[in-house]
Order: C-alpha cells, then structure tokens, then sequence
C-alpha cells in the first residue's frame, strides 16, 4: 500500500481521496452533533452560517472532509515544490489526512481545522522567505494569514514566536520584521472591529476576546490509555526520522535547511498547543499534523525494513478506524 503513496502520481491522489472518505466513513453513517465552538468573531459567523443550512450536521462533516483532503494536498504541495524531501510523495498528504482522522471527535468542524488553512498558508509564505527579493512583503502576508487564523481562534497567537523565529533562521534579525508582523496580524483585527462597531455590537467584539483570554492555561493532557496507542507509534518513529533528517542535514541545499529547521520548529509549537487547547487536546491535533506528516513521511519514504513500515502504517489505519467506531 505505502509504495503507491511513495510515487507522486494521480493514482496516489486519487488513493488518497478514497481513503479520506473510508476514515471518515463511520462519522457519515452516524452522523455527531455537538455545539459549534463560536469563541472567536470569524468563527461565529462561519458557524451562524453553516448551522443555517438544513441537516447542518451533515453539511458541517463534508466541510471538514473536504477541508482535511485540500489541507493534504496542499501540504504536498509545499513540500515538492521546496525540494524538502529527496523525492516527490504523496506520504506528507497521506500523513496528515490519517493524523486528522485517527480520533473520532476530529470529524467535528472547528475553528482550529479551519485555521490551519490559513497556518499552511503562512508556512507557505515563509518558505519563500530566504533570498527574496523583498522580505518584508513575506513577513507581511505571513502576519496577515496568523491574523486571520487568530480570528477563528485565539489560541494562535501562539505562533508569532514562530513567525519571528522562523525569520531569523531564514534572514537575520531585525526589528521591522517584528514591526511588520504585528502590522499584519493587526489589520484584520482592525477590519473585523470596523465591521462590529458598524453593526453596534462592539461590545460583543471585546467580550469575545476578554472571555477567551481568561481561561487560557496551560494544562495537561487527558486521555485514556488506549487513545495513547498511536502515539506510542508516532513518538519512536518521529525521533528515529528527526535523527536521520539530521545526520543528513548537510547534505541539502541551504534553503531546504532552513526549511527543516522551520519544520522543527513547528512541531515544537504544536506539541505547545495540545496543552494550550482548553476544550479538547484533540482540536488542536490539526496544528501538530502540519510538521508531524512530514517527518512521519521522511521516515516512511526509504523501503527499508518494508514489512515494519507497512505494518506500523496498517496499525495506524486500524487504529484509526477503531476509533472511529
């Protein structure tokens, strides 16, 4: 199965596709209803739209089916065009369609899901960053795209260090850079309070923001022992992957180092965010899958030990369709 997905050809997309719609399968036959997480404006009003539709439940399920799928395919994307791994694949994008699918309560639609469209966008941004011609037009938009996921959910106001860092490991330090930064995550915020002081529910506005920022902290996981299963597969494989990565840095060219670099550094923050998510650990698994799925699909790319790689893989599966069940 996994060297189909080692190739980066339509039949591995198409794949892909299918065994999107299989993870998610058990969701489709019986159908969750929860209540929409509204904590943030753009969430709110994306949510008071989608609840409007009739059989909404439904309508919120193939939104987040098909916003796990693009988010694959454009993970992909980011990483054949920089060069990233030695070889085009479609395991990144099978990676993080299998890491958003793994638990059963991923299949509800979230302000976080949504956001991390927009965090791709932002990686995507900074991936451009080294030799531009015009950096701070980089540093803007990528300022721009976390200002917009921060408006979906606060909570990721967490990643302008990861901004700011992520511009020193592509340029060098500079004030304006920071400067830039909060220009950009400030202009949709200003928007967004032009928008509710013309609809006379600024009030509405800071209440929103106050309510979030007080029940921020951080706090640990729970879980069951039986839900820590995959992650008993995720950790050695990530670390085995990450040492290979490195012992092998050197042989990259400078951008594609500074691109893993990037990577890492991302997956700091996204092990920062399972314990900064408030609600559910589970939500914030969106964030992680970004740079998780690529170094899970460094690791699974070489067919050595191919047996150990395709069982771990069909253990992932099945594991992801228990939980579903």
């Amino acid at each position: 199965m996994l060297n189909i997905f080692r190739q980066n050809t339509l039949l591995a997309g198409i794949l892909l596709f299918f065994l999107t719609l299989l993870l998610k399968l058990p969701a489709f036959l019986e159908v969750p209803k929860y209540d929409f997480i509204e904590n943030a404006p753009l969430a709110r009003f994306v949510f008071t739209l989608v609840a409007a539709l009739p059989n909404h439940y439904l309508w919120s399920l193939i939104i987040t089916t098909t916003l796990v799928f693009l988010q694959a395919i454009f993970i992909n994307y980011i990483v054949a065009s920089h060069g990233v791994l030695y070889k085009n694949t479609f395991l990144p994008a099978l990676f993080y369609v299998l890491i958003n699918s793994m638990f059963f309560v991923q299949n509800e639609l979230t302000p976080q899901l949504i956001s991390t469209t927009f965090i791709l966008f932002l990686f995507q941004r900074l991936c451009y960053l080294y030799q531009s011609q015009n950096p701070l037009l980089v540093v803007l938009d990528a300022g721009l795209y976390l200002g917009v996921a921060v408006l979906f959910n606060y909570d990721l106001l967490l990643y302008l260090p990861f901004i700011l860092i992520s511009v020193i490991i592509f340029t060098s330090f500079n004030v304006r850079y920071l400067i830039i930064t909060l220009i950009g995550i400030m202009v949709p915020l200003y928007f967004m309070m032009v928008y509710f002081y013309s609809i006379d529910r600024f009030d509405d506005f800071i209440r929103y923001m106050v309510q979030s920022f007080e029940s921020k902290y951080l706090k640990p996981i729970e879980t069951n022992w039986i839900r820590l299963i995959p992650w008993a597969i995720f950790l050695p494989v990530t670390a085995s992957s990450v040492f290979t990565l490195q012992q092998n840095f050197f042989r990259n060219k400078v951008k594609t180092r500074r691109i893993i670099q990037s990577i890492y550094l991302m997956l700091v923050f996204g092990v920062i965010g399972l314990f900064f998510e408030n609600l559910n650990y589970m939500y914030a698994i969106s964030y992680l899958a970004v740079p998780l799925s690529i170094v899970l699909a460094y690791y699974f790319i070489s067919t050595k030990r191919f047996w150990l790689k395709e069982a771990l893989f069909g253990v992932l599966v099945i594991l992801a369709l228990y939980y579903q069940l």
